[in-house]
């Protein structure tokens, strides 16, 4: 039985709130079907239970009709607030802390940060839950120098929220799509939580990139790392490792993994859980993947990458197409970039042996997909 949130024609993020679920799953089947005309795709792996599955978070504040401070979602394509404060794809312990922020804030009258004036304080929240604990990061995104009553929300926030372990401070008063700013300050806790995947805990800060649906990310994640082909005599380059959740995996069937990531503070995260969890053929560098390409002296036997939406890029792709691995294991959220980053694969004489869609985002349009190449 299909349940229904008011907002969702509006807000625009659910496409699919309307669908079945079984038909959701065929529709996306036929959509990666369509980027990859004469190849077999499998069936899509979706969920048992598709609702709130969505362990990070983002609200925006702002005001509403009544000047009251408000929390929401921005309609698509647009800078109009969307309230939802039941949610039916987002953590329900987040979508009650989002409640508890506008009931505080409004109660402190902190007013929401104005982009246009530059002028306000509350401009972000952004919610991290562990799937393991059910441990709570906040991160409190404001657009002013300070944030006033401070330690008196805090005290609040956590008493009314006991799954909340950590609050981090962040300063964002640019004009910028990006809902975090550089400078941050932690104001309770230690600044991460802890989560597990495949049996390995993971630390999570708050710009470690994670993925946002944990349960099926451990299906996503196995899937992958099957479909590789690892053994111990096995040397596998993750060429975006975030906080080494696909290395450390890998590491347990392969004889050496190396993880490459741009972001320094993923870098620290992804060292770390190696150290906590023992784990020592896996060794971690802050680098751009097509960089430390260049000044690889051993070549990997497989290559896994997991990119941004807008993919790896054609000087990339050449880089490994010449570097010649045996195979490789392409995993993207954005499956139309993947689809023409592989076409360059093709030319070089790699053929595509599996393509496994899996649905980590029900009810939108979006879906992750493995895409296994062997040369």
């Amino acid at each position: 039985m299909n349940k229904k949130c008011h907002a969702w024609k509006r807000c625009g993020g659910c496409r699919f709130m309307g669908t079945a679920y079984p038909e959701q799953l065929f529709e996306k089947r036929k959509f990666i079907q369509s980027l990859y005309p004469g190849e077999e795709v499998d069936m899509v792996i979706g969920m048992d239970d598709p609702y709130h599955y969505r362990n990070k978070i983002y609200a925006a504040f702002g005001y509403d009709r009544d000047e009251n401070l408000v929390a929401g979602m921005y309609e698509e394509e647009s800078h109009e607030l969307v309230m939802a404060p039941d949610c039916l794809i987002q953590n329900e312990i987040g979508n009650r802390i989002i409640s508890s922020i506008v009931k505080n804030a409004r109660e402190m009258k902190i007013e929401p940060f104005d982009e246009d004036r530059g002028t306000g304080v509350l401009r972000h929240a952004y919610i991290r839950v562990s799937h393991m604990t059910g441990k709570v990061l906040l991160v409190l995104v404001i657009g002013s120098k300070d944030l006033p009553g401070s330690k008196r929300l805090v005290q609040k926030l956590v008493q009314e929220n006991p799954e909340i372990e950590t609050i981090v401070l962040n300063w964002n008063r640019r004009s910028t799509s990006m809902v975090l700013g550089e400078r941050e300050r932690i104001i309770y806790g230690d600044g991460n939580i802890i989560d597990s995947i495949g049996g390995i805990p993971f630390r999570i800060s708050s710009k470690s990139f994670y993925q946002v649906n944990p349960v099926q990310t451990e299906k996503l994640y196995k899937t992958a790392i099957d479909l590789a082909q690892l053994d111990k005599h096995t040397t596998v380059l993750d060429t975006c490792c975030g906080i080494g959740t696909i290395s450390l995996l890998a590491a347990q069937k392969a004889s050496e993994v190396v993880g490459v990531e741009i972001n320094e503070s993923s870098i620290k995260d992804a060292e770390h859980n190696a150290r906590v969890n023992h784990i020592k053929n896996a060794h971690f560098y802050c680098d751009d993947a097509k960089d430390f390409m260049d000044r690889m002296l051993d070549k990997p036997d497989v290559v896994i990458m997991d990119p941004p939406r807008s993919g790896m890029g054609n000087p990339f792709m050449s880089k490994l197409a010449a570097m010649n691995p045996k195979r490789c294991v392409y995993i993207s959220c954005n499956p139309a970039s993947q689809a023409e980053d592989l076409k360059l694969m093709k030319v070089h004489g790699y053929k595509i042996e599996k393509i496994v869609p899996v649905d980590l985002f029900p009810f939108t349009k979006h879906t992750e997909n493995i895409v296994v190449l062997a040369r």
